[in-house]
């Protein structure tokens, strides 16, 4: 993974990027990414999406008829923003290529709709969807940009 070289404080935003242990704490927590992918026409696409992240690698899950797997199969290049909703505000923007293949993933289906349901909705959720094929989809970030609003001179 590089860190994008934004080491020192942006003069204008008053803004400082967060340390690598900072982003890996950042992208365990259940914040929703948007992940960006570019269609055949070049168009953009973006959508919210859950994903896991673990040992440097984000996994996401998608449908075998979506659009974020469509563009994906015709381009493997993709980005994904997490942030945080509330201030002071954190953000990752991280840029990589996919890898994809079709199965299950139960296991981390129920991982991922606990994370982000919590236990009860989250399991109903992961059973009513047991056995159901995906798309499973790994991310080894290429570049990472970040900044955090809560340093720097802006309180």
């Amino acid at each position: 993974m590089i860190l994008a070289s934004n080491a020192s404080r942006d003069a204008t935003l008053g803004t400082m990027p967060l340390s690598k242990d900072e982003i890996d704490e950042l992208l365990r927590q259940p914040n929703i990414a948007i992940v960006a992918t570019v269609g055949a026409d070049g168009q953009p696409h973006a959508v919210p999406t859950w994903y896991e992240y673990r040992d440097g690698e984000i996994v996401f899950l998608t449908g075998l008829r979506s659009r974020k797997y469509r563009n994906l199969r015709h381009n493997d290049r993709v980005s994904m923003c997490v942030d945080t909703k509330t201030p002071p505000y954190k953000a990752i923007v991280i840029y990589g290529r996919a890898v994809s293949e079709v199965g299950t993933d139960d296991d981390r289906r129920r991982r991922m709709a606990i994370n982000y349901l919590g236990e009860h909705l989250g399991s109903r959720y992961a059973d009513s969807l047991r056995g159901t094929r995906v798309v499973i989809v790994r991310v080894k970030p290429d570049k990472i940009t970040s900044w955090d609003y809560g340093r720097g001179d802006n309180p």
